[in-house]
């Protein structure tokens, strides 16, 4: 029995520098790998072709292009209130 202080525990899935397999499937639609190739190209993804044939599609790429990046977005450069100064 876990105890109650300590939080459950998940199985660890490693995050890697590529989508998987199964993530490129979701990300395409598509099952087969020639179809997963064809739809990255006909939507203008960024991707290389591994030695087994898969595709290789950057998970940071995805993410920034897809809007779910981890970085906050630049702030404004504030800038002085004209007005308020003497003339």
């Amino acid at each position: 029995m876990q105890a109650l202080d300590t939080p459950p525990t998940t199985p660890h899935r490693e995050v890697t520098m590529f989508l998987t397999q199964a993530e490129v499937a979701e990300l395409t639609e598509r099952k087969r790998k020639a179809e997963q190739i064809a739809w990255l190209k006909a939507n203008s993804y960024h991707h290389a072709i591994g030695a087994n044939g898969h595709a290789r599609v950057s998970r940071d790429y995805v993410l920034a292009r897809l809007g779910g990046s981890n970085t906050a977005p630049p702030q404004a450069t504030p800038q002085p209130n004209w007005d308020a100064m003497p003339r």
